[in-house]
């Protein structure tokens, strides 16, 4: 059990960090009646965390709303989250954040996701998955770069099979 004096540290360290991230994703390492991650999969997660220039943060739910309170977050309700409650919190790509931890989730069943604060807002579960699950910018530039290219294409190929036919009534 944590000491007055430590949960006062981390209510400061969680209010400090709190409003630098650009995402805060809010996720359940262990249920009731569910086997959590174990110490080697959070040391896994932690780590490609910190690769990604985020944290993985624990502490008492009344400690995150207590961080939480003052900011005023809409539909933010830590207390009606189930099991214990873990936030990743991402000061870089939050895309890039939210689609690691949900590879990682996704390898390990146990961690599941309870919302993200993401702009100031509160995201559900099922908006947050969707952000996570968007493919990578790469990809969908080049998805917009083949939809741009598609009319020109298909004019070119018009424009040959009319040529070709022409050629061959001359």
């Amino acid at each position: 059990m944590k000491s007055r004096t430590q949960k006062s540290e981390e209510l400061k360290t969680l209010k400090g960090k709190l409003p630098k991230a650009k995402i805060s994703v809010f996720t359940s390492f262990s249920k009731a009646g569910e086997k959590g991650l174990s110490v080697a999969q959070m040391t896994e997660l932690k780590r490609l965390l910190r690769s990604l220039g985020a944290e993985y943060f624990v502490t008492k739910k009344t400690l995150i709303n207590l961080a939480t309170q003052d900011k005023n977050y809409d539909g933010l309700d830590v207390y009606k989250m189930e099991g214990s409650v873990g936030m990743v919190l991402g000061v870089d790509n939050p895309y890039d954040v939210a689609k690691k931890v949900y590879e990682f989730s996704r390898k390990n069943p146990s961690l599941h996701f309870l919302g993200a604060l993401m702009d100031g807002k509160f995201l559900s579960k099922e908006l947050f998955l969707e952000i996570a699950k968007l493919p990578s910018k790469e990809v969908l530039i080049g998805r917009l770069l083949g939809m741009l290219t598609y009319p020109m294409r298909g004019l070119a190929v018009a424009l040959s099979e009319v040529s070709k036919k022409k050629g061959a009534t001359s």
